[in-house]
């Protein structure tokens, strides 16, 4: 059978390494093709074999022309199954329905900063009525899942929760890797190393983080942080960098196309998003043994318990009871400790395995 997958970017993020996670172990009797709205493929280079399709897609500046195209392109290739993710490809669920495919499964893996606060009423509309096109809803928290009944009305038999899951015999730690990072960042040994993975959008709230990162210097000036990913909030960070006098404490490193050896360079790792479901970068974190201090959004209180696997908090409770935690991780035998927790956390129920066993359910693929 072909699964067309239809994303709206198929760029270096969380959503994607699960797509090729799919890709990649899904593949008997299965052809999987991969159609980018926006042309960007850069995840492909994550996917292990050579048995996917992509497919080039000039998107028309018009909205009736863009739908005559995407149409096309649906009606051409008569999938077998259609998936479709996030807002970006609601599109896509319609005109496939028009283009006479059987069964689509739409997923929602979460929402970008204009959605960070509250969805959009006109989006709402939309997703209440296209939604019920899908054969079903895949939805990586239990947070979602609410939404999905409390305002769009999805029936639950309807919505299937399937948490993001990484591969734990992959990201795991390993302590030489990490010291080799470290001194080409130029950290010494004895620096206290927080860090962020993932793209750098507004929604991620790095004002914030640097009012953290700030506090942990006063209480100790061995604290260091690592950025890596890139994204529109680059050029914001650098100049609050220099305003702040951080220029020198702080390490952007840019887009990693593997984030596992600078993960193993960490100490503890610092989230501090307006809005989440199921962060990839938590988990991979996690798995490496980091423990965690992130902001109470989505399903991170439901993972991270406070004093076990790391420290969550509302972000009403400002930047400084972030900082308090932070310090409180430099204590190595308490980092050591959460971090433990955290992998073992992952690899008990937040695994690549279990959330592959999952879709392999939902799309009828024999295990």
């Amino acid at each position: 059978m072909k699964i067309l997958h239809v994303v709206p970017s198929f760029g270096l993020g969380g959503m994607e390494k699960v797509i090729c996670s799919i890709v990649d172990n899904l593949s008997d009797g299965y052809c999987h093709e991969i159609l980018a709205l926006d042309n960007n493929t850069g995840a492909g280079k994550w996917i292990r074999g050579s048995h996917v399709r992509f497919h080039e897609f000039q998107r028309p500046p018009g909205r009736l022309q863009f739908f005559r195209a995407l149409y096309g392109v649906l009606r051409e290739r008569t999938p077998g199954l259609l998936m479709t993710y996030n807002w970006g490809a609601t599109d896509a669920i319609w005109l496939g329905t028009l283009a006479g495919v059987r069964k689509i499964i739409h997923s929602e893996h979460g929402f970008n900063m204009d959605e960070a606060q509250a969805t959009l009423w006109k989006r709402n509309l939309v997703r209440a009525v296209v939604y019920r096109l899908a054969s079903s809803v895949i939805v990586v928290s239990e947070a979602l899942a609410r939404l999905m009944h409390d305002q769009y009305h999805l029936k639950p038999e309807r919505v299937a929760i399937i948490p993001n899951g990484v591969d734990t015999d992959v990201y795991c730690p390993e302590k030489g890797v990490g010291t080799r990072i470290r001194k080409e960042l130029g950290l010494l040994a004895s620096d206290l190393v927080i860090g962020f993975a993932g793209r750098l959008d507004p929604v991620k709230n790095f004002s914030f983080m640097l009012e953290v990162f700030e506090g942990c210097l006063k209480m100790d000036q061995r604290f260091r942080l690592v950025i890596i990913g890139e994204g529109p909030e680059e050029e914001g960070i650098r100049t609050l960098c220099r305003h702040k006098g951080l220029t020198s404490f702080i390490r952007l490193v840019g887009k990693q196309d593997d984030v596992l050896p600078y993960l193993r360079a960490l100490d503890m790792f610092l989230l501090t998003s307006v809005r989440e479901q199921m962060p990839m970068s938590l988990l991979e974190a996690m798995a490496v043994e980091l423990p965690i201090v992130a902001s109470a959004v989505g399903d991170i209180p439901g993972f991270i318990a406070t004093g076990t696997e790391g420290f969550v908090f509302a972000l009403r409770m400002g930047s400084e009871s972030f900082s308090q935690a932070l310090y409180e991780l430099a204590d190595e035998a308490t980092r050591r400790r959460m971090g433990r927790a955290a992998r073992q956390k992952v690899v008990a129920s937040l695994s690549e395995c279990r959330m592959l066993q999952r879709y392999r359910e939902l799309i009828g693929v024999s295990a």
